[in-house]
């Protein structure tokens, strides 16, 4: 996984919001959109960003698509991330101030 790969995927906060939804398990863009009060174009966007990176993976199911998390390295990695207290407090502070 390259650096700018990285940077590019959690360089906006919504990403980082979804990759963190998305670790619990797989969700359609409308169940995203939901849980992050985000409109669904725009969580549409962010997720065929990170989709183009390979960050997550996509399975259709009738007309609705599943996305989650496509690596159980990065997810594990991220999961780690979150363990460090001064990063941990750092994506409290994202998820807090939606803005």
């Amino acid at each position: 996984m390259k650096n700018d790969n990285l940077s590019k995927a959690i360089s906006d906060r919504n990403r980082i919001r979804i990759i963190v939804l998305l670790c619990k398990g797989p969700l359609k863009v409308t169940d995203i959109a939901n849980k992050l009060e985000l409109e669904e174009n725009l969580t549409s966007h962010h997720l065929r960003v990170l989709h183009s990176l390979r960050f997550l993976k996509s399975q259709k199911k009738g007309r609705e698509v599943f996305y989650q998390v496509s690596r159980t390295r990065f997810a594990s990695v991220f999961k780690d991330i979150l363990k460090i207290p001064l990063f941990k407090e750092l994506i409290k502070d994202i998820l807090k101030n939606k803005n």
